[in-house]
């Protein structure tokens, strides 16, 4: 069995008990020591190697406790309409021209996200735009936050949306003053479109996990949770990878109640079951939209909306019905929920569902947790929440929330500083690929509540990087009850670390985005190694 001791540097723990250690004894896929140079020296065995870490740190790896890598995946190969790849509708447009000349077929083109707020037009694109690339041939755009798509007249065609469609549950169809569909379509209605695009082979799928991996590794990401497991055959593709040894980080799935929970409890199976590799996660419902796409559920309208509160899925009935089913199943409870009108609803059905369990060990999690208020939070730490939000979020959209959202409302947007303070066990992800999974990114808006165009995003609600590195390590391995045995540097844990090229709390929040990933190793193994 090949020992490695690591040492120079900084080591830096994760773990409150012992925050540093001069060297790190890996055996296999273990962490054996973690001590004093002296004292790992003496137990390692002859044969051990040692790598000096130089100028370098050593941290757990990361874990981007909210992620869509199926999805992730298979954007890297669509029309990148990213503010960072394009910034004008006309670029968008040649970008989806470029890949129709270049493939002749009638598949469906699809293009992830634009940004309404930073492209040229300032507005959303329609699908008569669309239609002057081709109006046969389907084609869907979807906004950053993956609330929100245009369709161009085949696809609305092909999904069976006219002028005169109703507005499903938790969706809308835009229309123009009159009356014709504009190809936006907002949550469930874009759910309409996407349910008639053809589902991934499961090759494709496959495809898909091993390009997310490839990216996550080289950001240190080790482990990842999955939030939005629809299908059987999703699971399949990862189940799959295991079973072949193929599987390129750590996942914990998160199954979405109406497509998973009946297939699930047939089979008895609950949350926790499987492995270090493949783990089943909660259950869970989509009970809002997005901060930037204003359709997270609020109490108050939205800025210069009067009569726009956002778009909540279900009724509250309906809500409580689905928890308590999913709890007396043996799952963890989870939702997506922005808006603070969705996470109040989503904490009364969690204290319905939850009943006399609600003191006992839950930890039943609110994804993205955002627009928050001092009642939601007294509630979150009374009830024992586990909070999951996005400080990518600040960073990349932070400066369409400024627009969104009153001064008041953002106080406690994605109040990290906030959860600390009250006791509220958080973790720290990206939603990829709503936004990058940019690590060093992801720790400098936890630090520093900038966003893209350089404003600060309720500022007091930074925390420091060592609480930062914490929730990005140990607090996404608490949410998804694998303390035990990742998320710290520790013996007996796994041998999931991260190397990178300076200690990030050495210089301060500002300098966060200049360190590098030099290496990534999961399970022992060196799986990433930047190019020098």
């Amino acid at each position: 069995m090949k020992s490695t001791i690591y040492t120079g540097g900084s080591i830096l723990t994760s773990n409150p008990a012992q925050p540093r250690v001069e060297a790190v004894l890996v055996s296999g896929h273990l962490i054996r020591a973690a001590d004093t140079l002296e004292a790992v020296r003496a137990i390692a065995p002859p044969s051990t190697e040692t790598v000096d870490l130089g100028e370098s740190a050593l941290l757990p790896a990361f874990n981007d406790n909210h992620t869509h890598p199926i999805p992730f995946g298979a954007s890297l190969s669509q029309v990148d309409a990213s503010p960072r790849a394009v910034s004008r509708l006309d670029e968008i447009l040649a970008a989806f021209r470029s890949r129709h000349v270049e493939d002749q077929s009638d598949s469906w083109l699809a293009g992830r996200g634009y940004d309404d707020t930073r492209l040229d037009i300032q507005r959303h694109p329609t699908r008569d735009e669309l239609d002057s690339v081709s109006a046969d041939r389907p084609m869907l755009l979807v906004r950053t936050c993956g609330h929100l798509g245009v369709a161009n007249t085949a696809a609305l065609r092909l999904a069976g949306i006219t002028d005169t469609t109703p507005d499903p549950q938790g969706g809308q169809i835009d229309r123009d003053t009159h009356g014709r569909a504009t190809g936006l379509l907002r949550e469930t209605a874009l759910k309409l479109v996407q349910r008639v695009i053809p589902a991934p082979t499961a090759a494709e799928m496959r495809q898909h996990i091993q390009a997310a991996g490839d990216v996550f590794l080289s950001q240190g990401i080790t482990s990842a949770a999955d939030a939005s497991i629809t299908r059987s055959d999703q699971l399949a593709a990862y189940q799959s990878l295991a079973h072949t040894g193929d599987l390129p980080f750590r996942v914990y799935t998160m199954h979405l109640i109406d497509e998973q929970l009946d297939t699930l409890r047939s089979l008895g199976i609950q949350t926790g079951f499987g492995d270090e590799w493949l783990r089943i996660g909660p259950a869970k419902l989509f009970q809002d939209g997005s901060g930037g796409g204003r359709t997270a559920g609020m109490f108050d309208h939205y800025v210069d909306q009067p009569d726009n509160y956002g778009i909540t899925y279900y009724e509250q009935a309906e809500l409580n019905e689905r928890f308590a089913a999913a709890h007396a199943a043996g799952f963890q409870l989870a939702a997506h929920a922005i808006g603070d009108r969705a996470i109040t609803m989503i904490l009364d059905a969690y204290e319905h569902a939850l009943g006399a369990d609600s003191p006992t060990d839950h930890r039943a999690r609110i994804e993205h947790c955002g627009m928050c208020t001092p009642d939601i939070l007294n509630r979150l730490r009374d009830l024992g929440v586990f909070a999951a939000p996005q400080p990518t979020f600040v960073h990349y959209l932070g400066d369409s929330y400024l627009r969104n959202f009153t001064e008041r409302q953002l106080t406690l947007a994605y109040p990290l500083n906030a959860f600390q303070q009250d006791g509220i066990p958080f973790s720290l992800s990206s939603d990829v690929p709503v936004t990058p999974c940019d690590s060093m990114v992801n720790l400098y808006a936890a630090t520093t509540r900038k966003t893209l165009d350089s404003d600060d995003m309720a500022p007091g609600q930074a925390i420091t990087i060592e609480s930062a590195l914490r929730a990005y390590t140990a607090g996404g391995a608490y949410g998804s009850f694998e303390g035990h045995i990742k998320g710290t540097i520790e013996p007996g844990k796994l041998a999931d670390l991260v190397i990178l090229s300076d200690d990030p709390t050495a210089s301060g929040p500002e300098a966060l985005p200049d360190i590098r990933i030099q290496r990534t190793i999961l399970h022992g193994e060196t799986v990433f190694e930047a190019q020098t």
